[in-house]
């Protein structure tokens, strides 16, 4: 009997270790990771996976106080003033959740954040994935987007209208970049330093852009981990979602990745 058991508990050790990531080497570097809503609503998605509960978040962060990460802005990272043990909590979109439950568990924690904005969207909803479906969410405005930055929340662009950059002509990506940027810059009094590409999606033509609108970051979908070598027109990030469990937040600190 006790063969049967040992053998049962081999599978399932096997099972356990070709489905998390626990077996990869440890990688050195700063997480940046990649949030978009933070809320139990899920009426009406079909993308549940970027909800990530309110429970949840506040038992990430935790997690990230309890194993000595400093949660710091992008831009914080970046430059000289980066702790040696540093995480960074990115948002996409600037839904409004984030003004609501977000930001005031992060707050409570002495803890930073950069959000990304569509600039043409300030104040208005996700229109971009109204034709896929997707339901109406509504975004941060000018006045909480104040408020916050006045707090050390950092905002970053998102683009002007949400688009894929790569599939823009040179005139368009131009306009979409200065337009994002310029928006920003009237509405925090300073122009903004980093970027997230919509999608995730880049190229060397659009990285070039990014430089000469006046991003000195940019950030991808791509997991990976923030160091001396990262391309700061292409960081990887990576994704927390809502289906994560404790183990899986853990292991993408250090892996990027926690299951196949």
């Amino acid at each position: 009997m006790i063969w049967w058991w040992l053998a049962g508990a081999g599978l399932g050790a096997l099972g356990f270790s070709a489905r998390f990531h626990w077996w990869r080497a440890r990688r050195a570097g700063a997480p940046i990771l990649m949030y978009h809503s933070i809320s139990d609503d899920l009426r009406g998605t079909a993308l549940p996976k970027l909800k990530v509960s309110p429970r949840a978040f506040a038992r990430q962060l935790d997690t990230l106080a309890r194993r000595g990460y400093a949660a710091v802005t992008l831009g914080r990272a970046l430059g000289p003033g980066c702790p040696p043990r540093a995480a960074v909590l990115t948002f996409d979109d600037g839904c409004r959740d984030f003004y609501t439950t977000a930001w005031p568990l992060l707050r409570a924690r002495g803890m930073a954040a950069t959000v990304f904005l569509v600039s043409g969207q300030i104040g208005g909803h996700n229109a971009w994935d109204l034709a896929k479906g997707l339901p109406r969410e509504e975004l941060l405005d000018a006045a909480q987007i104040r408020e916050l930055a006045g707090q050390g929340v950092e905002f970053g662009g998102h683009g002007h209208s949400h688009q894929d950059l790569t599939g823009l002509g040179e005139a368009e990506l131009a306009a979409e970049l200065a337009d994002c940027r310029r928006t920003l810059s009237e509405l925090l009094g300073r122009p903004p330093e980093v970027f997230a590409y919509p999608f995730g999606l880049h190229d060397q033509r659009v990285r070039a852009a990014m430089a000469a609108a006046g991003f000195r970051a940019a950030c991808t979908t791509r997991p990976d981990l923030l160091g001396p070598a990262s391309d700061p027109l292409a960081l990887g990030r990576i994704m927390v979602k809502r289906s994560d469990t404790p183990l899986d937040f853990g292991l993408k600190l250090t892996r990027t990745r926690s299951r196949w």
